[in-house]
Order: C-alpha cells, then structure tokens, then sequence
C-alpha cells in the first residue's frame, strides 16, 4: 500500500508514451512487444484507481497542484488508447471504454481550466504540461477511427488546433522570459506533443486536409524536435525524477507525426520529400526508444526501492 500511494502522477503520461511507441513496432511487425504494453498499462491503470479509492486524500493533493494536475490528464489518455486496443480484439466494450476516456478528459480539461486560468493564474506554473490537458483530448482522433464517432473527431481537431495557436505564444514568451525551475524543467519537452497530435489528427480525421495548415502544424513539429534535441543534454543532466517522463509522450507522438507526414506527402506526389521525413522518422524512433526505455527502467528502480511502513 506505500508503494501503491507513492506511485508517481508522471508515471500516467509516461505510459501513454509507452503505448505509443509501441504502437510504431507494432507497425514493424512486433505486435508481441504491443500486446505486452498494453496489459502492462491495464496493471498500471487499475493501480492507479485502486489508489484513488485507497487514498482519496494523496490524489486530492496532487490535483491541487497545477502541474501534477496537468499530468492527471495521462489517466483518461491511457484510458482511450486502452479502449481503442481492445475494441481493435474485438470486444464491444472498448468503445465504451474509449468513450469514458474521452469524457473524463473533457471535464478535466474544465475543471482545470476554471481552477487554473479563471479563478486564478500563477505566471510560474504555467509550464508546457499545460499542453498534456489541453491538447492531450487528440488522443481520442489518434486512437478513434472505428469509433464511429466522426462529427467528435471533427470538433476535437478544430479545437485542439485553435487551442494550440492560441497557448504556444504565451508559452514560448513565458519560456523565454521566466525561469524554468529544475522539478519543472523537462515539461520543456511537452512542446512536441500538441503539434505533433495536430498532424496525426488532421491526416486521420480530415477528408481533405489543407496543404498549408498540415505543413504549417509539421514544420511546428520539425521546430519543436530542434528545440528538444538541443536540450537533451541538459534534460538529461539533472538526476532522475519523476518529471522525465516530459520527454516520453512527446517523443513517441511525434514518430507518428512524422510517419503521418511522409505518408501525405508521398501520396501528394513529392516522393523524395516523404521519404525523407520517412527516415526521419528512424531517427525519431531510435532516440525515442532510448529515452522511453531509460524513463521506464528508472521508474521500476524507484518502485522497487521504496520501503514498506
């Protein structure tokens, strides 16, 4: 029960990096490595409600802090790639599954939104992992394409865009302009992630996706990958906490984006283009598969070293 109460809210984000990830290898042909990650993060999602039933109290204090509240949105992102897997196995209830998952994201995402903009705005805590609550909800246009549900998919895109060009302004300045505290700093990495999901979304739900909007939203991407590669050193300096986990999501998102995009572009007749960032998106998996598997090695050291009462 120690263990279970100090299991950290990154954990959640890093999961639905994991998923990820290992939804690319399954693209390879490793569906094996698939299926394991996917009844890992079931184990890891129901601990997490256990914990929530067991210790209200904890949970309750890690909501009121605005970047772990951040993070919360992790659970319902696991919770509608888990749904999507197994409605794929052929069982009914992953919609419904993926359903919750998009509901509990909605009202999250308002009641963040009320408690850390309107009632009140602290310039410190405005960090990127605002971007896992506010555009974390394109998971649902990610994982949702037999869903049915094309009408949602269509108002989740068009808002997670707008949403997008509207925060990334405030977030670059307030990047440039107040320091990053260390517990805070590899939220930095979160960038990749809302471009990133509105490429994927764009090219999964659109009919006919605009030429300009998708190569806009990707060249955010190509950006965003700059500014994280740049930083890798210095993430990767400071000892390991929780916050890793920053990197993870971001990371793997940002494979299928590129993925997306070289498929797009091969298809629109720019074959040398979309093979180009094709192979970027190698490059992408090989880092990404590093710091993933790094983030998920030192969570299970945490876990394992922390002392029952």
């Amino acid at each position: 029960m120690n263990r279970l109460e100090k299991l950290p809210v990154p954990i959640l984000p890093t999961f639905v990096g994991a998923l990820t990830l290992s939804n690319v290898y399954a693209g390879f042909g490793y569906s094996w490595l698939r299926h394991v990650m996917m009844w890992t993060a079931m184990v890891i999602l129901i601990c997490y409600i256990v914990k929530m039933i067991r210790f209200p109290k904890t949970c309750l204090e890690e909501y009121k802090a605005v970047v772990p509240c951040s993070l919360y949105a992790g659970f319902s992102m696991v919770t509608m790639i888990l749904g999507s897997y197994f409605f794929e196995l052929g069982f009914t209830a992953g919609k419904f599954i993926w359903g919750a998952g998009l509901a509990i994201h909605t009202v999250h995402l308002l009641v963040f939104t009320v408690r850390n903009m309107i009632m009140k705005r602290e310039i410190s805590t405005f960090v990127p992992s605002w971007f896992v609550t506010y555009n974390g909800i394109m998971v649902s246009c990610v994982t949702g394409g037999a869903m049915n549900a094309k009408g949602i998919l269509t108002v989740v895109t068009y808002y997670g865009i707008a949403i997008y060009v509207i925060l990334v302004p405030f977030m670059i300045w307030r990047l440039m302009k107040v320091e990053v505290k260390p517990a805070v700093y590899h939220t930095m990495a979160v960038l990749l992630a809302p471009c990133s999901l509105c490429v994927v979304s764009v090219l999964n739900v659109l009919e006919k996706p605009s030429q300009v909007l998708v190569t806009f939203l990707y060249l955010c991407v190509l950006a965003s990958l700059v500014f994280i590669l740049i930083k890798l050193p210095k993430f990767f300096s400071f000892p390991f906490a929780p916050g890793y986990a920053g990197m993870t999501f971001p990371m793997a998102i940002g494979i299928v984006a590129s993925a997306k995009m070289g498929a797009f572009l091969t298809e629109g007749g720019q074959e040398a283009l979309g093979n180009a960032v094709i192979q970027l998106a190698g490059f992408q998996t090989f880092i990404t598969t590093m710091i993933i598997g790094y983030v998920l090695l030192r969570f299970f050291m945490m876990f394992i070293k922390i002392e029952a009462r």
